[in-house]
């Protein structure tokens, strides 16, 4: 993918970077890029055709770089790639050839029960196709972000728009991993851009502009820099051996014309040389500079840059290693994700719905929620309990620190998510540790047995206890008891919710226990302190309604 080493070899060139350095511009997005990175946490499900949810995690991967970008105040211009070029079947056919391969290895070795391994080869093995493209797209049209499918390349589509005004559609920078839009003559590329907005950039004019720093490019122009990287091997011609990025810059340097180069290699590599790697060059060179684009304006394709003359009467047998001509109404329907560019069928756009995508997202954040406890509050219980019915108010406190580097950024990783009015979420700075020994669930089992509902004519009594391990207790609600049974009941009722109330409340904010060591055994004994303030409800507890002496450890109820 892209020219062999490229990068590294312009690392002098390449500056770190963060994305907010564009705020308030237009940055281009190579999908495919960020796709094929998505698609490595769900490989297997893509590749087995899986039903699971886990198979949409491509879309959360990529809605969440998409979401930090609009939240540096970026407007996004997403581009995705179309159908292949004649003169890139060699490569797509080798691609499909060692994927293929790659997933019959991973099957075989998970009918083995090596999963890791098998992770591994699924992962070498997982393509993007048109149709996961389209369910990306049903997203980003719901979101409001702005897209385009090119007729062919992607980084054509995308170093074209480098070349626009922002009023036009322009973009001031383009984030890929591919170096391929650097042969296509880029202005500005950031590459490996980390989910935190870290990235580094390659400036294409500073390149030229450079005089201290090696290897030199003083003598070079865009073209021949694009034939450089040409001799190098690129997804349209692969090199002739021994040709490598850095004898390739030697040789351009050198004689500082395209055709000596070839005539050198000629002579140099004889029969190694293709009999028609110079024609071969000459088309792969043309893909760079003239390739098929999609203008919005025009609403129909047109070339990067027009052909000339000499170019035209080199290449007499036509320009279908360019790609086939388009009709403008296709080439519409396409740029708009309604057509699959490679077969030309239209989408079912309703393959996938963005509130289906949104549930899958809140289910994934839900699961890497910590364990949580219950606080009950027994002055709500009371009132309840006046109109026949008893309730009990959830607060939901979570033991696990959500948080991002860059401030702000914690709504970004599930940006669809929305929390119900009823739960009151406290992240805490540092995560807290706290044991599932609730004092409440260690309250002896016997004494909630003891309660029951009673049910009238016109009022109903139920008690439900829910506990952290979300196991539930309900009391039926057909038992028949006496008048004096049912004020037993009440008065038990009145001192247990009383007894839940306060020790929720020590639990939560009156009691800090610091253990300084780490909890080797369980009969090490921590440190208490207790706040000056609320010792008063400590001494309520000591004297509970039970007539037993409770002190609190880390939460728990010892008797």
């Amino acid at each position: 993918m892209g020219i062999k080493d490229l990068l590294r070899f312009m690392k002098p060139f390449i500056e770190p970077v963060h994305i907010k350095k564009y705020a308030g511009k237009r940055v281009g997005i190579d999908a495919y890029s960020w796709l094929h990175k998505g698609a490595y946490s769900c490989s297997m499900e893509i590749c087995l055709d899986s039903n699971s949810e886990k198979k949409l995690r491509y879309i959360a991967y990529f809605m969440h770089r998409v979401n930090l970008l609009r939240h540096h105040k970026i407007t996004p211009v997403v581009v995705f790639d179309g159908a292949n070029i004649p003169c890139k079947a060699a490569t797509e056919n080798e691609r499909y050839r060692r994927r293929k391969e790659n997933q019959e290895l991973a099957i075989a070795k998970l009918k083995e029960g090596h999963v890791q391994g098998a992770t591994e080869l699924f992962q070498r093995a997982v393509s993007i196709t048109p149709a996961m493209a389209s369910q990306l797209i049903q997203i980003l049209k719901s979101e409001n972000v702005e897209f385009v499918v090119a007729p062919y390349e992607a980084d054509a589509q995308l170093a074209y728009l480098a070349t626009l005004e922002a009023e036009k559609g322009g973009v001031v920078s383009v984030i890929t991993e591919d170096s391929d839009l650097i042969a296509y003559g880029c202005p500005t590329v950031t590459f490996k851009m980390d989910r935190y907005g870290n990235g580094e950039e390659l400036v294409l004019s500073k390149v030229f502009d450079s005089v201290s720093s090696k290897p030199s490019f003083r003598n070079f122009d865009k073209e021949l820099f694009t034939g450089m990287c040409v001799l190098a091997g690129c997804d349209f011609l692969p090199s002739v051996p021994g040709i490598g990025i850095v004898k390739a810059h030697s040789l351009v340097s050198k004689y500082r014309n395209l055709d000596r180069v070839l005539s050198v290699l000629k002579i140099e590599k004889g029969s190694q040389m293709p009999e028609d790697y110079t024609k071969s060059f000459k088309e792969a060179l043309a893909v760079f500079q003239h390739a098929r684009i999609y203008d919005a304006e025009i609403r129909e394709l047109k070339h990067i840059k027009p052909l000339t003359e000499q170019l035209l009467q080199y290449l007499d047998e036509g320009l279908d290693f360019l790609g086939p001509k388009i009709p403008p109404s296709v080439a519409v329907a396409i740029a708009e994700g309604k057509l699959d560019p490679t077969t030309m069928e239209a989408f079912d756009c309703n393959n996938i719905e963005p509130a289906k995508f949104q549930n899958s997202v809140e289910t994934t954040d839900n699961s890497r929620q910590a364990s949580c406890f219950m606080v009950f509050s027994s002055h709500k219980t009371r009132e309840k309990r006046k109109t026949g019915t008893m309730s009990m108010k959830q607060v939901v406190v979570s033991t696990e620190s959500k948080y991002f580097k860059d401030a702000g950024l914690e709504k970004l990783a599930f940006p669809v998510k929305t929390r119900p009015k009823n739960e009151n979420m406290v992240l805490e700075e540092t995560p807290l540790k706290v044991p599932n020994n609730n004092p409440f669930k260690k309250r002896k089992f016997d004494e909630m047995t003891e309660l029951v509902s009673s049910k009238g004519e016109d009022e109903k009594l139920e008690m439900s206890c829910v506990f952290p391990d979300d196991s539930q207790l309900t009391f039926p609600d057909n038992s028949s008891l006496s008048d004096t049974g049912k004020l037993e009941i009440s008065n038990q009722i009145d001192s247990i919710a009383e007894q839940i109330s306060m020790v929720s409340e020590v639990e939560c904010c009156e009691t800090l226990c610091v253990n300084m060591g780490s909890q080797e055994s369980v009969s090490s004994k921590p440190n208490r302190v207790y706040s000056e303030r609320k010792r008063g409800h400590n001494v309520k507890l000591k004297s509970s309604n039970c007539n037993r002496k409770e002190r609190t450890y880390y939460g728990r109820t010892k008797a």
